[in-house]
């Protein structure tokens, strides 16, 4: 990749956990890329009615007057219109709509990202984030669709470029149940071995990569996740800043 890079950090995916990351870094004055499949899912819920507690002080503890109930539920699209209005005003955060398909890598280290249009992102540090999504299968019945939520596309390529390059993964799968207006389903999807991961979720293997959240961690709740977000964003702009 030539000239300099647009951001320090490159964070993959847009759930909870990317979300506080991203947030929380571009608050500190570092220059961050958030790259998403869709900014119409960015801190998207898998329905309303969900209850956690947000990190104090972040991203979604400001969405919170808007998007939890007085009952302490979350209601999703409100959380995720918040949270992206949020994110979209940071002059140090760049959202980007499109999907990271491989890592990039100069002398063994982890250099940035590529997405499905060939264009490679630049950066220090990435921080993969992907949840449930690495080649995510969501069974409804007999039906099976590539999709870590409804209507919300596996990262499969992603998930290759990891095994080409010696990264391990297990199994693992998410119930979600319905409500009155969405059936429940399963997704089942890949997890990155436990072995793979530093304390910190640093990639053993890949310097320059970390992998936080549910892609690491599976059965991670929802606030833990935000809260791993949060707590990554502050260690990594004493980096920055350091």
């Amino acid at each position: 990749m030539n000239g300099a890079p647009e951001a320090w950090a490159v964070i993959v995916g847009g759930g909870l956990c990317g979300s506080e990351l991203a947030w929380g870094l571009a608050v500190r004055d570092v220059p961050t890329l958030l790259v998403t499949t869709s900014l119409d899912t960015i801190a998207n819920l898998p329905g309303d009615g969900w209850r956690f507690e947000p990190p104090p002080g972040g991203l979604l503890e400001r969405a919170a007057g808007e998007a939890r109930g007085d009952d302490g539920a979350w209601r999703s699209w409100p959380l995720h219109r918040a949270a992206k209005r949020e994110l979209e005003r940071l002059p140090d955060l760049h959202v980007l709509q499109s999907t990271v398909t491989a890592l990039v890598t100069d002398d063994g280290r982890v250099s940035g990202v590529r997405t499905w249009e060939g264009v490679d992102r630049a950066a220090a540090r990435v921080a993969l984030c992907v949840g449930t999504f690495l080649r995510a299968r969501l069974e409804l019945g007999t039906l099976v669709e590539r999709a870590g939520r409804l209507s919300e596309m596996a990262y499969d390529d992603l998930h290759d470029d990891l095994v080409a390059r010696g990264v391990r993964f297990g199994d693992a799968e998410v119930r979600l149940p319905g409500d009155d207006l969405t059936p429940g389903y399963v997704v089942r999807h890949r997890v990155i071995a436990p072995q793979e991961t530093a304390a910190d979720g640093a990639l053993r293997a890949l310097p320059g990569a970390w992998a936080l959240g549910a892609c690491a961690r599976p059965g991670l709740e929802l606030g833990d996740a935000a809260r791993l977000g949060a707590q990554t964003a502050v260690a990594w702009a004493d980096a920055w800043h350091g």
